[in-house]
């Protein structure tokens, strides 16, 4: 997202309302745009993984494994085949682009909606399933704007619910550290001293 988001100040020739991302990839700056694919493309298969096992082996754990395998596969060779380039490598980029987008919306819908979770024993997440339902509409609405003046303009809204609904979703599912190390001494500390306490009581008052 960095690295998008420094194009947008570097590319000021392109508008950011009637402009496509992809069209960033082209020029001396492309590099920046390639980086954000394959960095996306990493961020998705890792988060994928992780969502996978925390969740048991039902058949929500399995799509969420192959669409988010497929959305990074997809990202991947939407960064290596840039549009413009050539007839096959437009071609190319926008089908596996348009595979990258579904997967993730795929990816989001099935692993925020409530059926899926209660089965799976995880608790219920309203606000994400808000993001990926309107990252949803935004994917329907895409191709009727793809032709119009608007297009860049709905491609970044689609974009932005997206790269929410996965920061918010990795932020979530980040590991907690255990202070179970810590719990355990503070445990052994208070029993030392009440052992002590202990021994004093019974040893009675000290006498000259």
């Amino acid at each position: 997202m960095v690295c998008v988001a420094v194009l947008h100040i570097v590319r000021t020739d392109l508008s950011p309302i009637s402009t496509r991302l992809s069209e960033y990839a082209s020029g001396p700056s492309g590099w920046l745009m390639a980086t954000a694919f394959v960095t996306l493309a990493c961020g998705i298969a890792a988060l994928g993984l992780d969502l996978w096992n925390g969740r048991g082996r039902d058949r929500s754990a399995w799509f969420i494994l192959s669409a988010s395998s497929l959305a990074a596969v997809g990202t991947m060779f939407s960064g290596v085949f840039r549009t413009g380039a050539s007839d096959i490598s437009e071609t190319i980029h926008s089908r596996a682009s348009a595979v990258a987008v579904i997967s993730i919306v795929a990816l989001a819908l099935v692993h925020s909606a409530p059926f899926a979770r209660d089965k799976s024993g995880v608790s219920s997440d309203p606000v994400g399933a808000g993001i990926a339902l309107t990252a949803a509409v935004l994917v329907m609405i895409s191709p009727v704007l793809h032709h119009t003046r608007w297009t860049g303009l709905s491609q970044r809204l689609l974009w932005i619910a997206v790269a929410t609904w996965l920061l918010r979703t990795a932020w979530l599912d980040r590991p907690v550290p255990s202070h179970t190390g810590n719990d355990t001494q503070q445990e052994h500390i208070a029993d030392e001293q009440a052992s002590i306490t202990e021994n004093i009581k019974q040893a009675g008052p000290v006498r000259d």
